[in-house]
């Protein structure tokens, strides 16, 4: 159980008057729980959880109650069991009506801990299937050689997105299709586990020559990304240095063509920053930031410490390049 997240619920709650409450996203259920998982469709979960000062409640079916007892939730104090054919709904108040997002993005030691050992384990994942690709693979093939390795370490793909040559410069969502790599690849990653959440991207070039350029422009505005992430800041300014950052790399109009990102935790982006957010950056905050052009892009995510940001999805054996004095990915090139 997530001590932390308990008393953060129950203070709201008193400063609500609410005896009681109910959790039923299932990012919140993971947040409360510590990294339990009340799903078994992804994104719709099979349980909730009943707040009380005097416990936990879970509710769920008899399918899922010995199950998620067992593996997912053991800490609570009592379960009520359905039958599979007569699930009422969940109790008011929940948090289908109530956002608990700013409850969570401020994350524990112990969640900082869980982000790092996840974050080193998709960018293991993502560079060990890229480093495994040829020119010749199809988009779904990396897609795939990208889900086993997550799989095999325990890291859910939420979020998986492959552009070969023909469509990485046409596309900023690119689902994989049943097109040729060629000679150029961008993967996305966001990965599941415990409920947190990383997200990352990488390229790899196999002799294309404009990728270079445009790798070196994107990772020169997320450095002033970067630098403005710092705690006080609030995401607004953030994005308004973004967007200053574009039009000095000659690329104003690459702004209004992707979000730029924002926090991380147990969504892949808890708050997407947009112009004139004043959510104020913390120590304790995750943030993944984007920035893209058409055939590039990079992304990490980050946790926000006294001691500056401390990158979450570092790989070891990923080719890095020295951008204001931090070590970020550099195009992987065969």
């Amino acid at each position: 159980m997530n001590r932390c997240a308990l008393e953060k619920l129950l203070a709201w709650m008193e400063e609500r008057g609410f005896p009681s409450f109910t959790v039923v996203r299932p990012e919140n259920f993971a947040w409360l729980t510590g990294g339990g998982d009340s799903t078994v469709v992804v994104g719709e979960g099979t349980a909730w959880l009943e707040v009380k000062e005097g416990g936990l409640i879970l509710h769920t079916s008899r399918i899922e109650a010995e199950r998620l007892v067992e593996e997912e939730v053991p800490a609570v104090d009592r379960v009520v069991q359905y039958p599979w054919y007569r699930m009422p709904e969940p109790g008011h108040p929940n948090d289908l009506e109530h956002d608990l997002t700013p409850l969570r993005v401020v994350l524990s030691p112990e969640e900082g801990e869980r982000f790092h050992r996840l974050g080193r384990d998709a960018a293991r994942a993502l560079g060990e299937a890229l480093r495994s690709a040829k020119p010749d693979w199809t988009e779904r093939e990396l897609a795939g050689a990208v889900a086993e390795e997550a799989l095999s370490l325990g890291v859910q793909p939420v979020v998986l997105l492959v552009a070969g040559e023909e469509r990485i410069f046409k596309y900023r969502h690119p689902l994989p299709k049943d097109r040729p790599l060629g000679r150029l690849c961008m993967a996305v990653i966001c990965g599941r586990r415990h409920g947190l959440i990383a997200n990352l991207t990488r390229v790899r070039s196999w002799g294309h020559l404009e990728a270079a350029r445009l790798h070196d422009k994107v990772l020169a505005v997320e450095a002033i990304a970067l630098e403005a992430t710092r705690p006080g800041m609030r995401l607004g300014e953030v994005l308004l240095a973004i967007r200053e950052a574009y039009r000095e790399v000659g690329r104003p109009e690459a702004f209004e063509e992707h979000h730029q990102g924002g926090l991380a935790g147990y969504r892949p982006r808890e708050i997407v920053a947009t112009p004139g957010d004043d959510t104020p950056l913390q120590v304790g905050m995750a943030v993944a930031w984007n920035p893209s052009l058409p055939g590039a892009k990079v992304e990490d995510t980050f946790l926000i410490t006294e001691r500056g940001l401390e990158v979450l999805t570092e790989d070891p054996e990923w080719p890095m390049v020295r951008v204001e004095g931090r070590g970020r990915p550099d195009i992987l090139r065969s």
